[in-house]
């Protein structure tokens, strides 16, 4: 029979490997149905207008923010995401498997 940490620790590894696939299948399609629309981010000149509005009313980290906004809606961005939280999920259990077994050598 195997011990609570083990199955922690495979449920863990588990939802890891999900993740990444989960991640890899949503740049995969993201990146396949992308269908770029004519719109104010692609027209001419809209990205530097932006960015010197950002810089007037916010300064710096109104640049560093928007930069960040876009890089996460991106379909990179969306799989990185993905994959964070899914870390994060077998973090944990990685983690309640490690105190699992402390407490069963302190017993």
């Amino acid at each position: 029979m195997t011990s609570r940490s083990t199955r922690l620790r495979a449920i863990g590894w588990t939802i890891l490997a999900a993740g990444v696939v989960a991640a890899a299948a949503l740049y995969w399609v993201n990146t396949r149905t992308h269908d770029p629309a004519l719109d104010d981010v692609n027209a001419l000149g809209y990205t530097r207008s932006l960015q010197h509005g950002m810089d007037v009313m916010m300064g710096s980290s109104g640049r560093i923010l928007t930069q960040w906004q876009q890089d996460l809606t991106s379909p990179a961005g969306q799989s990185f995401l993905v994959l964070l939280c899914a870390a994060l999920l077998a973090g944990y259990f990685f983690r309640v498997a490690w105190v699992n077994e402390e407490d069963e050598r302190e017993d």
